[in-house]
């Protein structure tokens, strides 16, 4: 830092308390009786004059907008960290109406990927003024609820949700009130929002093309319910390659790849003892894969030799458990940091184009 910089905000510190008083000068200021005026806190307008800015540039570089450049965010959230300037929160709201926090309200499920979702949208707003907050939705049956919530509350001020329907409640309320979200997954108005979505229709078609290579013929999908969005795209993709190819398809009956991991292995268990010639199995999750591999290795099938399974999960996590499966991964890095400028960006700039992107699946390794 240049000395006249370090100058600046050390002379600032002093001038807004932020040195520590001296125990000796603070009993002494207390036994007098003579009042002692609080430490006021850094502001806005504190960073703004350090760094030869107006107030307004610093709060949207404070708040990630798209409008201001990389650098000016970059060099005003150093001084904001450098003089220790904390958000008043409870004043942004009452002077913007806004709350400064994004709302998650994802159905929790039981997948690593999810809360490595959570954490990485956390991180990715760490450097802007915005705070995560959690409306989890516990049930498909009152999906709606904890958008509600949220909506009519103004605990946020925008949402982002997972597990998108085809013809998805959420969507319609939200588009219909014109409050900022965005999803991870489409849905039938999907082109109308912000959304980050994995191209599960390629990842069917592409797994049940590896497998035919692999000489596979008799293939199984463990996936989601088809009133996903993301579950008619996965099951739609794979039957229409199975069909082209000439090969056998069908869907695992009794769970779903989100389902507890008991009912995956029951169904597991039930399909692999009545299927015997199913020699390639594709799975929408590490669970649904792990309960499946369980089951083959249950009656002596060994997984890479006598049968496939191609999985959609962690590769690394998979292939130490099971090194066998061909694991396919979602960017969750890159969902995290999309869905996090779209959802920013429609708060900002509503009347711009919704932030939309399709993670295309990797079968490179494996074609």
């Amino acid at each position: 830092m240049h000395i006249a910089r370090l100058a600046m905000l050390t002379g600032l510190r002093r001038i807004c308390g932020m040195e520590e008083l001296r125990e000796q000068d603070l009993a002494q200021k207390g036994n007098s009786g003579s009042g002692t005026m609080l430490p006021s806190r850094p502001t806005l307008k504190t960073i703004a004059e350090l760094c030869g800015l107006g107030v307004p540039t610093v709060s949207r570089a404070m708040n990630d907008s798209p409008a201001i450049g990389e650098e000016t965010k970059r060099r005003v959230r150093q001084v904001a960290e450098e003089i220790g300037y904390v958000p008043d929160r409870a004043a942004l709201r009452l002077r913007t109406g806004r709350t400064q926090s994004i709302s998650l309200a994802f159905a929790i499920y039981r997948d690593a990927q999810l809360g490595q979702l959570i954490t990485s949208i956390a991180t990715a707003l760490d450097s802007t003024s915005y705070q995560v907050g959690i409306a989890p939705m516990l049930s498909n049956d009152r999906a709606l609820e904890p958008i509600r919530q949220v909506v009519e509350g103004r605990l946020a001020d925008a949402v982002i949700f997972n597990e998108t329907y085809i013809e998805d409640p959420r969507v319609h309320y939200l588009l219909e009130r014109g409050f900022p979200f965005a999803t991870h997954g489409r849905d039938s108005l999907s082109h109308l929002h912000p959304y980050f979505d994995f191209d599960n229709h390629t990842f069917g078609r592409k797994a049940v093309s590896v497998l035919h290579k692999r000489g596979r013929h008799h293939l199984a999908l463990l996936g989601p319910q088809l009133h996903y969005y993301y579950g008619t795209d996965t099951f739609v993709g794979a039957s229409e390659a199975a069909v082209e190819l000439g090969l056998a398809f069908e869907q695992i009956p009794g769970a779903f790849s989100n389902s507890k991991l008991v009912d995956l292995q029951r169904a597991a268990r039930q399909f692999v003892a009545e299927r015997p010639e199913c020699d390639g199995f594709i799975c929408s999750s590490s669970h649904a894969t792990l309960a499946v591999a369980s089951a083959l290795e249950e009656v002596g099938r060994v997984v890479g030799r006598d049968v496939d399974v191609i999985a959609k999960g962690s590769r690394v996590t998979l292939s130490m458990i099971r090194p066998g499966i061909l694991a396919v991964e979602e960017d969750v890095g890159l969902a995290a940091n999309f869905l996090t400028r779209a959802v920013l960006q429609a708060i900002d700039a509503p009347d711009l184009p919704p932030l939309q992107y399709l993670e295309q699946p990797d079968f490179s390794m494996y074609l």
